[in-house]
């Protein structure tokens, strides 16, 4: 029998970019997506959901309801899937326990069904300010028949980023979409190996650096909140001028100062560190086994 999550669980979640467009907005020429009055780039929660469910649909052949390879209605969806109510949609569908869904209901009068996702994250955004590059090149064909001159192709392009997510698992809404314990670890997996995952043209050099679980004890109805606004970007260079990993360390202390205020508060802490990220705890290097002291810390482990 599959346990539904009773705790609540706060995530970290750091991955780099380079010369690549993590988000580009189809609302203006696909360029990526820029806080305009801090130079910092942001990523919707929506382009990290589909990292995650293009993984778990390929590494374990779950069912979604979002899916990537069709442009369906909701109402063609659940015929597909053959899914008549809730409860069923919530049986074969990974991504509705995880992120929700608003569902069609049949019958005279029928309206919506909207089922509030208990992982939720808050837009993605760079912890450093950034420059976009135009680049044109040719195109691998002509326009048009006859054409004898190649057309033009412009993108844009980020030289590097490191962009942080910050999500929560609810465990009061997780009771109503059937989110299980077996479903958070899978999703964790997807946020990790997914990203390293993403090998297109577009989306080429996308490396997860960290990923941080807080989970909280049961019963706890409470969170730290904001965890990437406690960690700071730390370089000699100028921001716009990173490129690398190795340009920067994490600085975690006002992270760590936060966990122990309410350490009585919390389960367990797990993680996933790139070993070529550099973390600082108060400007001295560290891990992060070393950092959370007195807390039950284990590494998150896949077979990758």
């Amino acid at each position: 029998m599959r346990e539904t999550v009773k705790n609540r669980c706060e995530i970290l979640f750091l991955y780099d970019v380079k010369w690549a467009n993590p988000n580009g907005d189809p609302m203006d020429e696909n360029k990526p997506r820029l806080d305009e009055q801090t130079d910092t780039l942001f990523v919707t929660d929506v382009r990290l959901k589909r990292t995650v469910r293009d993984y778990l649909e390929e590494k374990y052949g779950e069912t979604l309801w979002v899916t990537s390879k069709e442009v369906l209605t909701p109402e063609k969806r659940m015929k597909d899937l053959g899914i008549q109510s809730k409860d069923d949609a919530v049986e074969k569908c990974i991504d509705v326990r995880l992120f929700g869904a608003v569902l069609p209901t049949k019958g005279k009068g029928a309206t919506e069904t909207s089922l509030t996702g208990p992982v939720q994250f808050r837009y993605g955004r760079s912890l450093h300010r950034v420059r976009w590059e135009y680049i044109q090149g040719t195109a691998a064909f002509v326009s048009r028949e006859g054409a004898e001159q190649r057309s033009f192709r412009e993108e844009y392009v980020i030289p590097y980023s490191l962009i942080a997510f910050y999500g929560i698992v609810n465990q009061n809404s997780a009771k109503y979409s059937g989110l299980t314990y077996n479903d958070v670890d899978k999703l964790m997996e997807g946020l990790w190996i997914g990203t390293k995952n993403l090998i297109t043209r577009s989306k080429m050099e996308h490396n997860p650096r960290l990923l941080v679980r807080i989970d909280y004890k049961e019963g706890v109805n409470y969170h730290i909140g904001e965890l990437d606004y406690l960690i700071e970007l730390v370089s000699d260079k100028e921001d716009e001028l990173i490129r690398d990993v190795t340009d920067f360390s994490i600085e975690i202390g006002e992270l760590v100062s936060a966990v122990n205020r309410v350490r009585e508060k919390i389960q367990s802490i797990e993680y996933r560190k790139d070993e070529r990220l550099s973390l600082l705890l108060n400007g001295v290097p560290t891990d992060v086994e070393k950092s959370f002291t007195d807390l039950e810390v284990r590494e998150m482990r896949w077979s990758d």
